[in-house]
């Protein structure tokens, strides 16, 4: 009897145990997916190389590769409503992280991705100025959530426990090598008003790209400086290479001495065979004034019917050295000169030189002041023929001999005529009286 009873209870319990292993899922209060959830990837869409100092546009395509471990092994459960595999309110915003860029744009919704599906995020980036050649990695992080478990409430009714991911992804890009002028000195040689000067340039390549076949290109954006000759060689120009340029150029002769903007940029080949243009570089070119000359001497006095010889003293007043200097003197009527040329020989500036003229007064001058044009023709250091501008020297025509200046005076003249011949007509109207 007792063995009979243990085992109907031993069978019991062992059917109660069956029963309760297949009928625990309905009466559990909730289940958790077996594995399931986003398994998201992103690529940029296009090109990946990017020029330093340029704005780059990046399309990044985001994918959402999750897979349904549910339905490959067969749920016990009816089908769910929020498939745990779906991306739900997904954000995503890209980090410049070590690479030399700054991002522009903020941070992108996307919304819901389910598994099998892609969407794509523009921003805006600007690669630095100065960025090294290289590989580097943006970081796309990204922001979502997704269903990680189910509770059954009642049939028909399901209540779900959502969890929180930021997972980062990296997106590879690489930053190609440019030639990037950088100005260690400006010279200027003759660089006056109306002169051809030289313009030299000392620059270094602080970029990290080789220039094949480079040459220096003057852009001449002030209109004011105009480049002569056509692009300076520098020939292949390496990363720290130091090379010197000479632009030869004219400067308007309608502009006063000061520091005038300009801009060069290099031309080149890279060393993938692209011709290529670096950045305009910005430098202060200064324009002096020249070699500048005013008399400094007083007026000189000349009597009419009087030869003299008159010395007058110019001075450079410019900022450059006059060559072979040589002045001359324009007379006009009442003068006539018998020397009207000097040399002055090289006049730097603050010097001042002497000129002797030869003049003479006609001695039917009048007594009054008198100017007198004169110039001086000179050369430049790079032996260009310059003319000074025109400036005036006074003479004052003074009396001599005031019985001889009151003979030698037309007004003289023709009042004593005018008093002549009154004093006859008189005397011939007096006789005709009886």
């Amino acid at each position: 009897m007792n063995e009979l009873f243990r085992r109907y209870f031993g069978l019991l319990l062992v059917v109660l145990l069956i029963s309760g292993i297949f009928t625990s899922p309905a009466a559990a209060a909730g289940k958790q997916f077996t594995g399931s959830e986003p398994k998201l990837y992103a690529t940029l869409s296009g090109q990946n190389e990017f020029d330093p100092g340029t704005d780059a546009v990046l399309e990044i395509v985001l994918e959402n590769q999750g897979t349904d471990n549910e339905a490959l092994v067969g749920s016990l459960y009816a089908p769910y409503q929020i498939n745990p595999t779906t991306a739900l309110k997904t954000t995503v915003n890209l980090l410049s992280g070590d690479v030399p860029a700054t991002v522009k744009t903020a941070s992108y919704m996307l919304g819901d991705l389910p598994a099998g599906y892609s969407a794509p995020a523009r921003f805006y980036v600007h690669i630095d100025e100065n960025a090294p050649a290289g590989d580097y990695e943006l970081n796309l992080r990204t922001e979502y959530s997704y269903t990680f478990a189910e509770t059954m409430i009642e049939p028909g009714r399901r209540d779900y426990i959502y969890r929180d991911k930021t997972v980062d992804l990296n997106i590879p890009v690489r930053i190609k090598g440019v030639v990037k002028p950088e100005v260690i000195s400006v010279e200027t040689r003759n660089m006056y008003p109306g002169h051809t000067g030289d313009i030299i340039l000392k620059i270094r390549n602080a970029g990290y790209g080789v220039g094949l076949k480079s040459s220096a290109v003057l852009s001449g954006v002030s209109g004011h400086i105009k480049p002569v000759g056509g692009s300076v060689c520098i020939g292949d120009f390496n990363p720290g290479d130091v090379s010197t340029l000479s632009f030869k150029v004219y400067v308007d002769d309608s502009i006063d001495s000061g520091v005038y903007p300009e801009e060069f940029r290099i031309v080149y080949t890279d060393e993938f065979g692209a011709e290529k243009e670096s950045v305009s570089e910005k430098i202060g070119v200064s324009v002096g004034k020249g070699a500048k000359f005013r008399i400094v001497s007083g007026k000189s006095l000349m009597r009419p019917g009087e030869t003299v010889t008159v010395q007058v003293e110019f001075k450079n007043t410019g900022d450059s050295t006059a060559y072979g200097a040589k002045a001359r003197i324009i007379p006009v009527k009442p003068f006539s000169a018998a020397t009207d040329s000097a040399l002055l020989g090289d006049v730097k500036p603050g010097e001042t030189a002497s000129a002797m003229f030869t003049l003479s007064l006609a001695s039917d001058a009048l007594q009054i002041p008198y100017g007198l044009d004169t110039g001086i023709k000179f050369r430049d250091e790079y032996d260009n023929l310059v003319l000074s501008d025109q400036m005036m020297l006074e003479i004052d025509g003074v009396s001599g001999n005031e019985i001889v200046s009151l003979v030698t005076n037309p007004v003289s003249i023709a009042v004593i005529f005018g008093i002549i011949a009154c004093a006859g007509y008189y005397v011939f109207t007096r006789r005709k009286v009886p």
